[in-house]
Parts: C-alpha cells; structure tokens; sequence
C-alpha cells in the first residue's frame, strides 16, 4: 500500500502547487492610453489644434506618443516629459515630427525610479538648452491617474512593489492553473495505473 500512498501524496502536492495563487501581480502593470491636447494654463506653444495619444505602462517600462499636426519648428526640438508630481521631471525621449505634422516616439522608460507623475506634457527645447531641464515653452498635455492592475485609480501615489522589469512572465490565471492541475493529475494517475498493473502481474506470478 506504500507506492499508493505516495501517488495520492503526489496528487495532493500537485494540485496545490498550481491551484494556490502565485506572488501577488505588480501594480501599473495595466497599460494606459492619455489624450494628449492644447491645455489652458499648462500649453503656451505651438499650434492650438496639435493633438496626440500616449500609450504607457510603469511597470513594463515603456511610451509610445504618436502626435499630429504639430510641424517642426526651426531651432526647437520636441520632447515628451513626465512631470506634475514631487518627483523631478523625467525626460521620455525626443518626437521628431515631419512637414505633415505627424510624429512618433516609441522608448522604454530607462533610468525611471520614480511613478509619482500626473501629467504627461510635449516640450519644445531650444537647440542648445540642457536636457536634463524641463523647457518653459510647452506644446500639448494630458493628465492622469496611475491605474492599478484592477483597473482601479486611488487617486494618490501609487507605486509598483518592483522596479520596471520587462522580461518577468505574466501570472497564470486560474483556469490555466485548473488545466495544469487536471493534465498533472491524469499524467498522476497515468503511472498509478501501470504501476498497479505490474503490481498485479508480479502477484500474478509469483
């Protein structure tokens, strides 16, 4: 009755392993869509009618800002920039825009240590001001909250419990977790089968 026992300890252990939730899911890890538009009181440059899109996630470390007419301005370059919280301003990267106005700027967040932002805006830097500065002259902005993965917005300083980390796979759900259970248990039971058989037939002929 040993090698019995010791399938069913099998079966037991397998299916806790899988059926018990793993650790806990980072939070922002739900990507985030912000319109981006000509702010009263934040926008004091560029065209009233320039408009964009950005595309986020804290926790997968990545932006992507696609904008449209707003054309190139000679001795200015366009950058987009996470600011409006206590945190220093954190420079996304530079959108080059062409004559027709449009423009895409598609990075990861690399060197981000900070999620306390609220407001995403499109600065124009004059050629040869610093770039680790936030420019006075701003173009179009967007506000927002910080979603957690429940799709939640507290409204207050919401942080991951982990830095940016692209390359962690995401948590299997429940009925994934239910479907390798059954498939341990049936592979299980599989070898219990035989084993009883060559049990019997060793008994058989003995």
């Amino acid at each position: 009755m040993s090698w019995r026992c010791a399938v069913l300890a099998a079966l037991l252990v397998a299916a806790a392993a899988l059926l018990l939730p793993g650790p806990a899911a980072r939070a922002n890890g739900v990507p985030q869509l912000v319109k981006l538009t000509y702010l009263e009181g934040i926008s004091n440059f560029g065209p009233r009618n320039a408009e964009g899109v950005l595309e986020f996630s804290f926790s997968e470390a990545y932006a992507r800002v696609d904008v449209k007419n707003l054309p190139p301005v000679e001795g200015y370059i366009f950058e987009g920039w996470l600011t409006g919280g206590a945190s220093s301003p954190f420079r996304v990267g530079t959108i080059t825009t062409g004559a027709d106005g449009i423009g895409v700027l598609d990075t990861r967040l690399q060197g981000l240590t900070s999620y306390d932002y609220r407001l995403f805006v499109v600065a124009a830097r004059p050629v040869g001001a610093p770039e680790d500065q936030l420019p006075a002259t701003i173009s179009i902005a967007g506000r927002f909250e910080v979603i957690n993965d429940d799709g939640s917005t507290p409204g207050r300083d919401v942080r991951p419990g982990t830095l940016p980390d692209t390359g962690e796979p995401p948590a299997a759900s429940l009925p994934a977790r239910i479907a390798r259970t059954a498939f341990t248990m049936l592979a299980v039971g599989g070898i219990a089968f035989v084993a009883l058989r060559i049990t019997l037939n060793r008994r058989k002929h003995a």
